[in-house]
């Protein structure tokens, strides 16, 4: 007989062992406790951990460059968040170049040698595929992130998602690369502060808002203060957001009109002067900390690069690529798109002033929770921001899994590596989660992406997209589900469940069209009582891991499209 190849596990009995850290709470620690628990899941049996190596006929090593644990390994080290697999023998090296690079490189043995899936967080959105024998896997590759950082696709949490993120590698580089608005917390506006130092906020219309004079040296001041306190506090972090806040209501005084008078702008947009306000708090901070950035959105009156104002080396943005205004319905790279095309000047525009770029996208929708089938224009936009020169990206997801988390999962695979094969990708979703129900569930959704690139000519960003819900539409897809559901009946019983959730929220859908259809045409009354029923299906799904719909936004922009229709008016937008 020929020499058995080395075996983890060998008809259900265990033959080898895991060499990983297991001192700490560290993602290496983690790591030994992920893989021993999938190996658990495929074979059934439980391969025991060792802090150091022991005679086994097969072994994983889990290790992170140039740390004790990796002692022995002589390859190179990998960048952070980056691994390298390699077989050695009757060895397997897993080295991170960080502790989460080590965790990194479990997750892709599991995925790609073991057939682990995780289609959405919990139960629910777990594959495993069961085996009494694992052979240990003659494997020699390398693996990191395409983006310094990445973060967003678990927007404000839910159920089973922070486990969910690492698994799937959506979490890169630090936190601290992102920020979002701050001048609330850098001055707040409160009634104090406003009747001791008026002057500090800004003056629009005559009136004082809750943003800041910009310009008024104490709020420079303040604001560099602000940052240094923070940077004392967590020296580990990237940037200090100094972003104004959401909203309006910007400055109109003779200070920050001088400020835009200096780089010649005078249509309104405040990138200049909010570039000049960052350099003077960057050269105040350089003074204890030069190495650390400060962070301005690129959003809304400030999105386009500036005319003049140089931003200083520690300047960082994320150009926010905003619902309301921009395209999703088509690509980024679509030439033909007249507001998407804008959208990547200002890419580039920004990219020849500041290497810390980013960009702040939304894949999980904030007021619509029916469909937004975004996978037509995601399986590109990845690779065409980084060939941009896009360093940092953010996605924010909120959390509506039972009818957008297609976009999440295929968002989070290209935001690890952009030339994904997106077709591949799909093909395994439908095969893996739907079983026998593939077929109808790939139709089911791919009727709502051909719906929305059908309704949206192109160079019409922001909501013309809502035209797609009509009665019809739904009605098609009813029937899709309801053939998937036929084609389920006696398969996995997580089949079953995985139909039955996306049902859920095709109940909302259904209930949102009747109320949008009947809202279009001043059937008040109508509208109001699908309004509440779509409220009723959201209610429904409380508390299901994954989470069906973000509740703490779904209920109460769902509740002010129906307060809309109660007044007789139609709903915004």
């Amino acid at each position: 007989m020929g020499c058995q190849k080395p075996a983890l596990v060998r008809d259900g009995w265990v033959e080898g062992l895991i060499v990983a850290p297991t001192a700490g709470s560290g993602d290496d620690v983690l790591a030994g406790k992920e893989l021993q628990a999938y190996l658990k899941k495929i074979s059934g049996g439980e391969v025991p951990i060792f802090s150091s190596a022991a005679k086994a006929k097969a072994m994983v090593r889990i290790a992170v460059a140039g740390k004790p644990s990796a002692e022995g390994w002589t390859g190179a080290a990998p960048p952070p968040d980056g691994f390298a697999i390699e077989t050695r023998g009757h060895t397997l090296w897993i080295v991170g170049g960080d502790e989460r690079g080590a965790l990194y490189g479990v997750y892709d043995l599991l995925e790609n040698d073991l057939g682990v899936r995780w289609f959405m967080p919990g139960a629910l959105g777990e594959d495993v595929v069961e085996a009494t024998t694992v052979l240990l896997p003659d494997v020699r590759r390398e693996g990191h992130p395409s983006f310094d950082a990445v973060s967003g696709f678990i927007w404000a949490g839910g159920p089973g998602a922070p486990v969910w993120e690492k698994r799937i590698r959506a979490k890169v580089g630090s936190t601290t690369a992102f920020f979002g608005h701050n001048w609330s917390n850098i001055i707040p506006p409160t009634a104090a502060n406003k009747a001791a130092n008026p002057e500090w906020f800004a003056l629009s219309g005559g009136v004082r808002t809750n943003q800041l004079c910009s310009a008024h040296p104490d709020v420079v001041r303040i604001t560099a203060q602000k940052a240094r306190e923070f940077f004392d506090r967590n020296p580990a972090a990237v940037v200090f957001s100094i972003s104004p806040n959401d909203g309006y209501g910007f400055c109109e005084d003779a200070r920050c009109r001088a400020v835009d008078a200096l780089y010649g702008v005078n249509d309104g947009t405040l990138s200049d002067r909010l570039v000049h306000y960052a350099n003077e708090v960057l050269a105040d901070l350089g003074r204890t900390h030069p190495t650390k950035q400060v962070g301005i959105l690129a959003y809304v009156t400030h999105t386009n690069p500036p005319r003049a104002a140089k931003p200083h080396a520690n300047y960082a943005t994320l150009i926010t690529r905003m619902p309301w205004e921009f395209c999703h319905a088509h690509a980024l790279g679509d030439a033909a798109c007249d507001i998407n095309r804008r959208f990547m000047d200002y890419v580039t525009g920004w990219g020849r002033l500041t290497r810390n770029l980013g960009v702040y996208d939304y894949y999980g929708h904030f007021y619509i929770f029916a469909p937004w089938p975004l996978v037509h224009s995601i399986r590109s936009d990845m690779r065409v921001l980084r060939e941009a020169g896009v360093t940092r990206f953010m996605s924010e997801t909120q959390q509506n899994w039972a009818n957008q988390g297609l976009n999440f999962y295929i968002g989070a695979k290209l935001a690890w590596n952009p030339a994904a094969d997106v077709d591949a990708l799909l093909a395994d979703y439908f095969t893996r989660c739907y079983g026998r129900a593939a077929d109808p569930m790939r139709r089911y959704w791919t009727l709502w992406e051909d719906a929305m690139v059908a309704t949206t000519a192109r160079g019409h960003g922001g909501y013309q997209w809502l035209p797609m819900f009509t009665l019809d539409l739904t009605a098609q897809a009813d029937r899709l589900l309801g053939e998937a559901e036929g084609a389920a009946a006696g398969d996995r019983d997580v089949v079953v469940r995985r139909v039955a959730f996306a049902r859920a929220g095709f109940r909302f859908t259904e209930a949102f069209v009747r109320m949008r259809t009947h809202g279009d045409r001043a059937e008040w009354n109508a509208a109001v009582a699908a309004g509440e029923e779509a409220l009723a299906r959201i209610r429904e799904t409380t508390g299901t891991e994954p989470q069906a719909f973000f509740n703490a936004l779904a209920i109460p922009q769902t509740q002010a499209m129906v307060d809309q229709y109660r007044a007789g008016r139609r709903a915004d937008p």
